[in-house]
């Protein structure tokens, strides 16, 4: 009889208690992402184009995601800035980043401190802005195929940014690709002072983003050549791609966002397939083909990720050839 009420009491102890051991399982399951406001981070000043692709991406997101959208700008160290404040967060899904090939370069630079490269999880792409074979309306060379046959004979002088960054990995990857050359690197403070030296023929070329010599170009004083995408582009449907002249050279600045390691799978997906419908709008659609971008840029994790580990290796690689790396 003693045996029997003792497991009575037992199977009432346990029935009781199974609501409190289930409640936490529950708990996690009803919580709701996201819960606050989330935060984007740039390592732009207000106005730059990756504080501008934050906007316009922000325009559809809050009605996507339930939640208000913040540009944090976190402006210094090409990006060292902008990683150490989201690094400072809580990996919870409530902080992204702006990252573009100038954050990695930091990283691989070592001027990141305490961020890996594996530290980056890719999320979406934004925008993938091509690059463009450019040269002033006094060049001798007015086609593609005439400028490649003279950089294969002679040493052409190309204006860049940074010597080291983003603008002068892509001019020796396109050399090497289309078999010229190596050219002369003159480095400049931005793509305006170097569409003018083009202009006054300082500088043989330079490979450009469509947007920066805009006025130049609706002028006649510089004159695209090729476009190093997969893609003629809205705004120069008459220049053709690298592919069209016999070689593939794909280069672009381009801008995604992305979280440091450590925020939960279910939110990453959640993260994803909100900013790429944020990013499908017509209104963004739109901002793509006025400032000359690839139709083909908005792109989930695993198209971004790829991406982004190429450049990864490539831009390792390029900057140990160049004697540039730390």
């Amino acid at each position: 009889m003693a045996r029997t009420f003792t497991g009575a009491l037992r199977r009432r102890t346990l029935l009781a208690s199974a609501p409190l051991l289930a409640a936490p399982a529950a708990l996690r399951a009803q919580e709701r992402f996201p819960s606050r406001p989330i935060e984007v981070v740039t390592h732009a000043g207000v106005g730059g184009g990756t504080d501008i692709t934050a906007r316009m991406m922000m325009v559809q997101a809050p009605a996507e995601f339930g939640q208000e959208l913040v540009v944090v700008n976190r402006v210094g160290g090409s990006g060292a800035a902008a990683l150490a404040y989201a690094a400072s967060k809580p990996r919870d899904g409530h902080t992204l980043i702006l990252v573009t090939q100038t954050h990695l370069l930091t990283i691989m630079r070592g001027r990141a401190q305490g961020i890996a490269y594996d530290d980056i999880v890719g999320v979406a792409r934004a925008t993938e802005d091509p690059q463009v074979l450019m040269v002033g309306k006094a060049s001798p060379h007015k086609t593609a195929q005439a400028f490649l046959a003279a950089a294969k004979e002679q040493k052409l002088k190309f204006g860049t940014t940074q010597v080291g960054g983003v603008d002068h990995l892509a001019v020796f990857g396109f050399a090497r690709q289309a078999g010229i050359q190596q050219p002369t690197i003159v480095p400049f403070r931005g793509g305006g002072d170097i569409a003018i030296n083009l202009v006054s023929g300082n500088i043989d070329a330079a490979l450009l983003n469509p947007s920066e010599p805009e006025a130049q170009i609706r002028a006649g004083d510089v004159i695209p050549l090729l476009t190093l995408h997969e893609e003629r582009i809205a705004t120069l449907p008459n220049v053709p791609t690298a592919k069209e002249v016999g070689f593939t050279s794909v280069h672009a600045t381009v801008r995604g966002f992305a979280v440091l390691k450590g925020v939960p799978e279910d939110r990453l997906a959640i993260l994803e397939e909100k900013l790429v419908k944020s990013m499908s709008s017509p209104l963004y659609r739109n901002y793509l083909d006025s400032t000359g971008q690839a139709r083909s840029s908005v792109a989930g994790r695993t198209v971004w990720q790829a991406q982004l580990d190429a450049f990864n290796a490539e831009g390792r690689e390029a900057l140990a050839a160049l004697g540039v790396a730390r």
